[in-house]
């Protein structure tokens, strides 16, 4: 979750372009990668942050539901960006695409036990369509790159280490 946090992150400061110098995008783009590969690396050297665990009853058949989820997720995002491209509708795509992984996490947070996963897919399906909606009404679609890019990482992020900590 990390990884995708970090690649909403990307998007966030492709929101500054217009804003700030060469020099403090790649350092915002070098702290991006750092935070993923830092965070990958803790939790395959150290596993589960310290914490109360749980019994987590998961579905017999959640590991097929997650490959159907995903590839549902991947087919909607592809198609998203085809029609919203033959639209001439670019700068909808990261609202577009930050919905379908909203979406997505509805059908993971009970097959996986995660109640989490609910308010995960909630608030990215909020920040997906603040965006669209900031966009339909004139909004700059730089700032809604950045206010999507940075929600989306942070409510990763903040489930990534809920994830964690409860095990």
């Amino acid at each position: 979750m990390s990884v995708f946090a970090s690649m909403w992150e990307i998007l966030g400061v492709s929101g500054l372009i217009p804003r700030v110098s060469a020099s403090a995008l790649f350092c915002a783009a070098a702290l991006a990668i750092a935070a993923a590969v830092i965070s990958v690396t803790l939790t395959i050297r150290f596993g589960a942050l310290p914490g109360p665990r749980r019994t987590r009853r998961v579905t017999p058949n959640s590991f097929r539901v997650f490959g159907q989820v995903n590839i549902g997720q991947t087919v909607a995002i592809v198609a998203a960006v085809m029609i919203l491209g033959r639209l001439d509708l670019w700068v909808y795509i990261p609202a577009a695409v930050c919905l379908v992984v909203g979406l997505h996490f509805l059908p993971l947070a009970r097959s996986f036990a995660q109640p989490q996963y609910w308010w995960t897919g909630g608030l990215l399906i909020t920040l997906a369509l603040a965006g669209a909606v900031t966009l339909a009404d004139g909004g700059d679609a730089a700032n809604v790159r950045l206010f999507i890019g940075f929600g989306a990482a942070l409510v990763l992020w903040a489930t990534a280490l809920h994830v964690a900590r409860r095990g």
